[in-house]
């Protein structure tokens, strides 16, 4: 028997009733206003100025603070506000450093103190320090006589030195990472409900019965899978859009460079994640026989969810450790996980492999497990009904 022609019906019908819908609509544009709201009202309102704490050691630092203030004066867009601190001895001001009195220290006129926090480096105040000691540094060559633009630009007005324990690199890296993290789990508890609410309903209102003449249980399950998740792959791409249109005219927030590596590992592990939980959200849906239970039915596979990104906090601090590993190769977690890893370029080749290979075990063993478990419970409708009598119950 071919399937295929069945299952693009039921994949189509998915999008079509769903698109359709004033539920979908009235949320795709509830999403993206919020989404705009959130970038757009603080630039509107005006937000409170970044503070930038310099710390001080030695001589030859006036010079680069007082052009550092002049230049956060002279542009208004940036709100920042500049303070310095002055220390007796250089061990005063890393102890300082690496307990967040300030953000950077400014040895000697000549080296600049960072701490080492994750992958966020020195971030913006960081730079202004460097812009204002490029400018101090051309205008002492300039009345010298001296100007090398070429040897300031290769070497730097600044000796960087990395304070503390931690690993540094590019901050990019830890936007792309912490926006995919949050993404992800919006995206696998969105669309996942989507898929149990789905379930619960066609179920209700008994149309189920009539889809189930036509198609086997595992292969309706399977088309609701594909056909929500396509449905929310566009309107999270949609929404995505507006942001970066949002972000990129208010200029309220420099955004990262992301290759196509990470943008195609983001989608992936999208795909992978949402078909994980879907599965789970709408063989659970099959167990109740009112759309008000859906949620109750549910809860286990939120609350892994939820256990997975709280783990993903972990890994942020520590893309290399115990934690991240463990949370590569378990499937129910390596949806939030290893995109952060692959984003901050901590990920061995044979993890990676092995945790894609293992989630699409997973998923095609849920697939199965979870079809003969809807097939059980889809046609039973007195209150909720279990998940072992569900599966001994079906025929196949």
């Amino acid at each position: 028997m071919n399937l295929a022609r069945p299952f693009g019906l039921i994949v189509r019908r998915e999008i079509v009733e769903r698109a359709r819908s004033r539920a979908f609509i009235w949320s795709s544009v509830f999403t993206i206003l919020i989404v705009l709201a959130v970038i757009l009202v603080p630039g509107l309102l005006g937000g409170r100025p970044e503070q930038v704490r310099i710390g001080t050691v030695g001589e030859g630092n006036d010079p680069i603070v007082a052009a550092a203030t002049r230049i956060a004066e002279e542009d208004p867009e940036a709100e920042i506000e500049v303070s310095a601190v002055r220390f007796a001895d250089e061990e005063e001001a890393r102890r300082a450093l690496e307990e967040g009195d300030v953000d950077l220290v400014l040895v000697d006129g000549v080296r600049l103190l960072v701490p080492a926090e994750g992958f966020m480096g020195g971030g913006s105040g960081e730079r202004l320090v460097t812009a204002a000691a490029t400018a101090v540094e051309i205008d002492r060559l300039a009345a010298a006589g001296e100007v090398d633009t070429v040897r300031l630009l290769v070497e730097g007005p600044l000796r960087r030195e990395v304070v503390g324990e931690g690993e540094q690199g590019d901050p990019g890296r830890f936007v792309v990472a912490y926006g995919g993290l949050v993404l992800m789990y919006v995206a696998v508890l969105t669309y996942g409900m989507w898929t149990l609410s789905g379930v619960t309903e066609e179920k209700a209102s008994r149309v189920v019965e009539i889809l189930l003449v036509a198609v086997p249980p595992r292969l309706l399950l399977a088309g609701k899978v594909v056909g929500i998740g396509s449905l929310g792959l566009a309107q999270f791409t949609v929404t995505i859009g507006a942001a970066l249109v949002a972000l990129q005219a208010t200029s309220s927030f420099e955004l990262p460079a992301v290759s196509v590596g990470q943008a195609v590992i983001l989608v992936l592990w999208f795909l992978l994640g949402y078909a994980l939980y879907a599965v789970m959200f709408g063989t659970a849906g099959a167990l109740v026989s009112r759309p008000e239970d859906a949620q109750t039915a549910a809860f286990p596979f939120t609350v892994v969810a939820v256990l997975g990104f709280f783990v993903s906090f972990q890994v942020l601090d520590d893309p290399t450790g115990p934690v991240a590993v463990a949370g590569t190769l378990i499937p129910l977690s390596a949806p939030f996980v290893v995109p952060i890893r692959h984003a901050m370029e901590a990920i061995p080749l044979w993890q990676s492999v092995a945790a894609v290979v293992s989630t699409v075990a997973v998923i095609l063993g849920l697939v199965r497990l979870g079809g003969r478990v809807y097939a059980g419970g889809l046609l039973r409708y007195r209150g909720r009904v279990g998940w072992r009598e569900a599966f001994r119950s079906a025929e196949f």
